[in-house]
C-alpha cells in the first residue's frame, strides 16, 4: 500500500513538473517587430544629415517593417526583422538609388544602422544612429 501511494505521489509530481516546464516565458508573446516601430530622428554620420524615419509594420508580412524616408530619399525601404536586427536586402528606392545593410536594436531609444547607398555610379558606406 505504501508503495502504491509513493508511486501515485511521484506520478503527480512528475506531471506537475512537466506542465510547469511548458509555461511560456513572459517575453515569448512579444512581437520582435514592435521594438522598432515609431518615428525616429536620424543622424547620418557619413554626410552629416539629420532627418526622420518612420518605421511601421508591413501589413503584407508580419516579420517585416516599412521604413519611410530611409536614407533621406523620401521612399520606404523594406526590412526583415530577425531578433534584434533589421536586414535591408538590396532594393532600389528612387531612380538609381539602391540601399542594403543592417540595423541593430540598442535600446528603446536607439538603433544603429550600417548600410550602403548606391547611386548607380558611387557606393557610399554610411553609419546612422536612429534615436527617439
Amino acid at each position: 500500500m505504501k508503495n502504491q501511494i509513493r508511486l501515485v505521489v511521484l506520478g503527480m509530481v512528475s506531471v506537475m513538473l512537466f506542465f510547469a516546464s511548458c509555461i511560456p516565458d513572459d517575453n515569448s508573446d512579444l512581437n520582435p517587430v514592435d521594438k522598432f516601430l515609431g518615428t525616429w530622428s536620424v543622424s547620418d554620420n557619413a554626410v552629416r544629415l539629420n532627418y526622420q524615419v518612420t518605421i511601421s509594420s508591413n501589413p503584407l508580412n508580419s516579420a517585416e517593417v516599412l521604413m519611410s524616408n530611409f536614407a533621406d530619399l523620401g521612399k520606404s525601404a523594406v526590412g526583415l526583422v530577425v531578433g534584434n536586427t533589421i536586414v535591408v536586402e538590396g532594393q532600389t528606392l528612387v531612380g538609381n538609388y539602391s540601399v542594403s545593410g543592417t540595423g541593430s536594436y540598442v535600446s528603446d531609444s536607439r538603433l544603429n544602422f550600417n548600410y550602403e547607398l548606391n547611386d548607380g555610379i558611387d557606393v557610399e558606406t554610411r553609419q546612422a544612429t536612429f534615436s527617439k
